[in-house]
């Protein structure tokens, strides 16, 4: 089985099922509640472990309740969590997250405390024998230290590229082999509003770099040298949204751990996403390594 390292944040969800977003201040009534855990490099290291790769993931909790439930989950997934820190002094991450019936989400993260550490524990064995390295950038003192290590040892990296709190993490998209971007990370970091125009503006800022984007319905959008190739997703129905930039990922960094190239892990990692979001739930909606294959099988 392919090996991926996975390193960045560690999210406990709670995840409420809401009749629409909210477009003003208000109180929404909720029909339903479940709590699962997220983060972009857990929630990919799930999607890996699922899809038949092994998962070894980087991360830090805190000595809370949070932090327990969230390695246990981890565990029962199947990732191995031996890398994520206990921090006796941090607070753990969690989200409040609201999911309309369409499938769009709002969220609203509380990143932690004390979580911002160097990563003492981020042993080079335990990483460089990996096939990929996929980082985010909830916490990029960790992040970086992986990505270093990846270009060194010549180990493929992808960074899920995306919005977030710390400013320090926009360093970041200078330092992987694969930058993978939200649409609105790609507009906050381009200064372009067409995808298209984005990555061909950042080519000249990142020129050794796979810089690619992932559009939602649009699918998936990658530039490679001056080529630019697009994979339109199936057109499946959409229950839930919640995860599937993450599961995009995750699926992506366990083709390249297992040599294919980029038009092959492009749509397979497209077709684990939309798989995804026909599923409710974030890491429960995760699909197996079958149903993706079928639906590869498949013209579309």
């Amino acid at each position: 089985m392919a090996l991926v390292a996975c390193v960045g944040m560690t999210v406990h969800d709670r995840i409420l099922s809401v009749p629409s977003l909210p477009a003003q201040a208000t109180k929404l009534y909720a029909s339903a509640v479940a709590e699962a855990g997220g983060g972009p490099a857990a929630t990919a290291s799930v999607a890996i472990a699922a899809l038949g790769g092994t998962a070894r993931l980087f991360g830090r909790v805190g000595a809370d309740d949070t932090g327990r439930v969230i390695r246990a989950e981890l565990e029962r997934y199947g990732v191995d969590a031996t890398g994520v820190a206990v921090l006796e002094d941090a607070q753990s991450a969690w989200s409040a997250v609201a999911v309309d019936p369409a499938g769009e989400r709002l969220i609203l993260n509380f990143p932690g405390r004390g979580l911002q550490v160097e990563p003492a524990w981020l042993d080079p064995a335990r990483l460089v024998g990996c096939g990929a390295v996929l980082v985010d950038m909830g916490w990029p003192l960790g992040a970086a230290r992986a990505l270093a290590l990846a270009r060194e040892h010549g180990v493929p990296s992808v960074l899920d590229a995306d919005l977030g709190p710390l400013p320090e993490a926009a360093a970041l998209i200078e330092r992987a082999g694969h930058v993978v971007f939200s649409e609105p990370a790609l507009r906050h970091h381009s200064g372009q509003t067409s995808p298209e125009d984005g990555l061909r503006a950042l080519r000249r800022r990142l020129p050794g770099a796979v810089l690619g984007v992932t559009i939602g319905p649009g699918g998936y959008l990658w530039l490679e040298g001056d080529a630019l190739s697009r994979i339109a997703p199936p057109r499946l129905a959409v229950v839930d949204t919640l995860g599937a930039g993450d599961v995009f990922h995750g699926a992506y960094a366990l083709a390249l751990a297992e040599g294919a190239g980029l038009a092959r892990a492009a749509r397979f990692a497209v077709a684990c996403a939309t798989l995804k979001c026909t599923r409710p739930g974030g890491r429960a909606g995760v699909p197996s390594r079958a149903a993706v294959e079928a639906l590869l099988a498949q013209p579309w």
